[in-house]
């Protein structure tokens, strides 16, 4: 089987929500918490984008092996990354709201140390419109 990679961009609108039932008892949406804890044995991977890892909920973001942390200013934001990642440490952690356009800290389970990186602009810019879906008639 080919692994699949579930790629969900910014996660904090959709891994913070949680549902009210006609008792107004409110119940978390936990399903990703779920995939990211044992969908790997599955094939199933799981890539989240957040500008806000506060948002995030902590079994989700414990799950993640690999962190791409751009700059951040929040406490809490800081918080979430030192809670979730084994290397996030308070050295690291100050240099977050320091860093530049394209600058990033890579860290995670594969790396012996974080790495500082430079993301490069892409050469050709990215068509971020909305997709035209069209209506297909089926028999």
């Amino acid at each position: 089987m080919e692994p699949i990679v579930l790629v969900l961009d910014e996660a904090h609108q959709f891994l913070k929500k949680t549902i009210v039932d006609d008792f107004f008892q409110s119940t978390a949406l936990s399903a990703f918490d779920q995939i990211a804890k044992e969908s790997r044995k599955y094939g199933l991977f799981l890539c989240i984008s957040t500008q806000m890892p506060r948002d995030i909920p902590v079994g989700t973001l414990s799950q993640m092996g690999t962190f791409l942390v751009h700059r951040l200013i929040n406490y809490n934001d800081k918080e979430a990354i030192r809670q979730s990642c084994s290397s996030a440490n308070s050295d690291i952690l100050s240099y977050l709201p320091v860093l530049g356009e394209g600058e990033a800290i890579l860290s995670g389970v594969d790396f012996t140390m974080p790495l500082s990186i430079k993301v490069s602009r892409p050469i050709v810019p990215p068509d971020s419109q909305t997709p035209k879906f069209k209506m297909k008639k089926t028999v």
